[in-house]
């Protein structure tokens, strides 16, 4: 009667177990609790939504680097790890970069900061990658060392065997164990690392077996098999732990596709965890499809479409040291799309017929093996269920109805067992039908509520309304009332529209200085309803920290957290330090309303990993931030690119360090002219990493500004100049010409004057003249002050003319339309 029995979760991964032929400790680690099982998937759909940048275009003329392509909207777009530009408003982003060199193999890495980066070939560059190591045909064979061949054993026992060596390297050992000497049938088989050639194995019953190792090189080729041995397991040692009992299945052993169902077992004593294991074959050949980790006595299954057919299920226990157990007695099941579906649910309340006010819950016994949004509920002003309310699928065997129209309902529950074909689900019948009555009187306040209990000054909640009945045409005013206003700043009422009876509204907290305790009252009409919430002053949370560690000489970051707003006047805050190495301020305000307050923490340089505990006190409430400085590491090189921009541009920096780094390393940044060319206050190049790139902003300047960029770490500084200059002005607008007449007429040897408008801010025009409309060669050429020339051209033939302007700095303007006329 609307239990809260836990069913199993439902999470989908890929599995293919035969592929499965790597350490078992690396499958274990991506194993997920209650999966559906599915042989088949691709990848392709997921990578392609999680790596967000398209390159269109990547290509290298000699040592400049065009890249064109899509990201997300206006985000930075960094390549091989350096930001060369940035993405615009639309997503699109073009990358002209000089020089450049190119990478060894053609690839480069594209990323928005968003996913994985995408990798771009470059064309019209030509790879030099180094001679490839000589082709191997495979490592040599491993030799068993133990247990000795023949030899009487009780499990757990150990297999270990000789290494190997090969010009590829060794990437592990594969064994194999086996009850016939041709292994036609595997037992067990597994993976080790290169690093440890044994493996201890447990779990086996009594009788003779076989095994056999190979190396797998570098390379990923796998080498010829070790010689067989075999020994005879005689019982269980006195480090084997117990087999566990796998109980019945607790809802018969017919289950649907996309169906799941829980089992169980018995704990067994010394047991890390269990591993699940199901095949279609009773003795469970290796490799089996299997689930590992598991650190309960129950699981639960949900078998794909693909799956149908009978299945045999065990179950083991493993050690803390891996070793595994003896399996479990074995349950069979199948899956069948015309698997039983079970009774329909049965109502239990309301009683049918019930009149009653809102909210009204109804509920309903499970049927067996309910499932996660198992329940389908239908309530509707007619039996036949023409007219229903849009509900949700449920889980839960119960539904609390909030806003209903007055008059009698009608209602039925079925519920589902995953499918009955690949395209339809599989639902039992429909429960009986029950009605009841939704009263007509006018509503009242059943209740409210608010989300918490307890607040602190200065945080919003959120409160609910209930009426008995939905709001009359035209609305309900619930009005609202506090026992302490100034604690509890909520709105005077709150409107409920026709027809609705449920509502939500928000609220702040108000300033107090000892906790309060509050009666929120709702009103409507004659009827009300109350619910308690205290309101707590403002306190001292935390001092969050915006890394856990920072290089020596480095600042830190870390924010006040109060719980609750600061009143008014702030709250301010008391820093001290354990060390002098870490030089808080000595207070620090957080503003009125405000619930953060970023503070700036000087440090020193140190030598080795040192500790340094900074307090914080506010109003007798102390809380304390263990900085942790690290030593530092200089900075190998520094440079920018260009290194000669206009104002207002983004310029790349670099920074590297000599070797890969051993774990995160602060680099601090300076600039000896902050207001024209701004950079971080530092950089961190992550774990195996050597350099980073980082961007530098520049200001416009009315001079030349040359910036000197410094990186520093470990006592040691790299510089890089940066030269801003003055944007250029927008070029003076082009002349409109006036005489002579566009295709007019010139005599020769005459003089002609040539006339075009005025340009504001124009202290010299430059006229042209020439035979060709390309102006490749010119008969005049000349630079005059008015806008006016008188000249006489000897010649014949076609010409033409255009006119520009200069301005004072002799910056020229755009050209004139170009005109022709004809020297008779």
């Amino acid at each position: 009667m609307g239990s809260g029995r836990i069913r199993p979760h439902n999470v989908e991964m890929v599995m293919n177990p035969r592929l499965r032929y790597a350490h078992s400790s690396l499958f274990a680690r991506a194993r997920r609790l209650v999966p559906i099982l599915v042989v088949l998937m691709s990848f392709a759909g997921a990578e392609a939504a999680l790596a967000a940048v398209s390159v269109s275009r990547a290509q290298v003329s000699g040592s400049a680097l065009r890249l064109e392509g899509t990201a997300i909207a206006n985000r930075d777009i960094t390549v091989d790890g350096a930001v060369f530009g940035r993405s615009d408003g639309g997503g699109k982003f073009r990358i002209d970069r000089s020089p450049f060199t190119s990478p060894a193999d053609c690839t480069v890495d594209v990323n928005d900061g968003s996913a994985t980066a995408r990798v771009a070939t470059v064309s019209g560059c030509t790879v030099s990658s180094p001679p490839p190591p000589p082709m191997s045909s495979g490592p040599a064979a491993p030799a068993p060392t133990a247990p000795a061949d023949g030899a009487s054993v009780t499990t757990p026992l150990t297999l270990s065997w000789s290494t190997v060596s090969d010009v590829s390297g060794i990437n592990g050992y594969n064994w194999q164990l086996s009850a016939s000497p041709a292994f036609s049938t595997l037992v067990r088989q597994d993976s080790t690392l290169p690093q440890t050639p044994r493996s201890e194995v447990g779990g086996l019953s009594p009788g003779t077996y076989y095994w056999r190792v190979q190396a797998v090189n570098g390379a990923l080729v796998q080498g010829a098999w070790s010689q067989t041995r075999s020994f005879v397991v005689t019982g269980n040692g006195p480090t084997a732990i117990g087999a566990p009992v796998l109980d019945p299945l607790p809802f018969g052993t017919q289950y649907h596709p996309m169906e799941s169902f829980p089992f169980s077992w018995t704990p067994v004593p010394g047991a890390a965890s269990y591993v699940v294991e199901y095949s279609r074959d009773p003795g469970f050949p290796a490799p089996a499809d299997r689930f590992d980790n598991i650190p309960v006595p129950h699981y639960g299954f949900t078998f794909h479409r693909t799956l149908i057919g009978s299945w045999n299920l065990r179950v083991y226990a493993v050690d803390a040291n891996g070793v595994q157990g003896a399996p479990s007695n074995v349950r069979t099941f199948s899956i069948a799309y015309d698997a039983p579906v079970g009774p329909a649910p049965v109502l239990v309340s309301p009683a049918n017929g019930a009149s009653l006010e809102l909210p009204i819950t109804l509920d309903w016994d499970d049927v067996p093996n309910p499932q996660d949004l198992g329940y389908e509920v239908q309530v509707a002003s007619d039996s036949g269920f023409a007219n229903r309310e849009p509900l949700p699928a449920r889980t839960a065997s119960t539904m609390t109805l909030l806003s209903l129209s007055p008059g009698v309902k009608f209602w039925r529950v079925r519920a589902f067992r995953g499918d009955n074909s690949p395209t339809t689900s599989a639902p039992t019948a429909w429960s009986e039908v029950r009605s009841f009555t939704v009263t007509s009187a006018p509503p009242k306040v059943a209740s409210i509520t608010l989300t918490r209990s307890s607040a602190f000054s200065g945080e919003e909640l959120q409160g609910e309304i209930q009426l008995t009945g939905a709001a009359p045409p035209g609305g309900a005013v619930i009005e609202l009332t506090s026992s302490h206003p100034a604690a509890t700043l909520l709105p005077a009422s709150v409107t409920l529209d026709a027809g609705i009876a449920q509502t939500t509204f928000l609220f702040r907290t108000g300033q107090v200085t000892e906790p309060t305790d509050v009666t929120i009252t709702a009103t409507y009409g004659s009827s009300t309803a109350t619910f308690p919430v205290t309101v707590n002053p403002p306190s001292l949370k935390q001092l969050q920290p915006s890394t856990a560690s920072v290089t020596g000489g480095s600042p830190s970051f870390p924010f006040i957290a109060l719980n609750g707003s600061a009143p008014a006047g702030g709250a301010v805050v008391s820093l001290t330090s354990n060390s002098p190495l870490a030089r808080p301020p000595a207070t620090a305000t957080v503003p009125e309303g405000s619930f953060f307050h970023p503070i700036t923490i000087e440090t020193s340089p140190v030598d080795a990993d040192t500790t340094v505990t900074i307090t914080a006190s506010w109003k007798g409430k102390v809380v304390l931030y263990d900085l942790v400085l690290k030593p530092g590491v200089p900075p190998d090189s520094l440079t920018v690119s260009p290194t000669s921009v206009t104002g207002a541009t983004l310029v790349d920096g670099r920074v590297a360090i000599a070797a890969p780094a051993t774990q995160d390393v602060q680099i601090n940044l300076s600039s000896s002219h902050p207001d024209v060319a701004q950079v971080p206050p530092s950089v961190t190049i992550t774990t195996n990493g050597v350099a980073v790139g980082f961007l530098i902003r520049t200001s416009a300047v009315t001079t030349p500004t040359v910036v000197t960029i410094t990186a520093s770490g470990a006592g040691v500084t790299r510089t890089a100049t940066l030269t801003v200059n003055p944007t250029p002005p927008a070029p003076l607008a082009a002349p409109t010409l006036v005489a002579p007449a566009n295709a007019g007429r010139v005599t020769a040897g005459q003089t002609a004057t040539f006339d075009w408008s005025d340009v504001a801010g124009a202290a010299s025009y430059r006229i042209q003249v020439s035979s060709s409309n390309t102006f490749s060669t010119t008969v005049l050429d000349r630079i005059v002050t008015p806008s006016q020339l008188a000249a006489a051209l000897t010649a014949t033939g076609d010409r033409f003319w255009r006119v520009r302007a200069n301005d004072g700095a002799g910056n020229p303007g755009t050209w004139s339309a170009v005109r022709s006329f004809r020297v008779k």
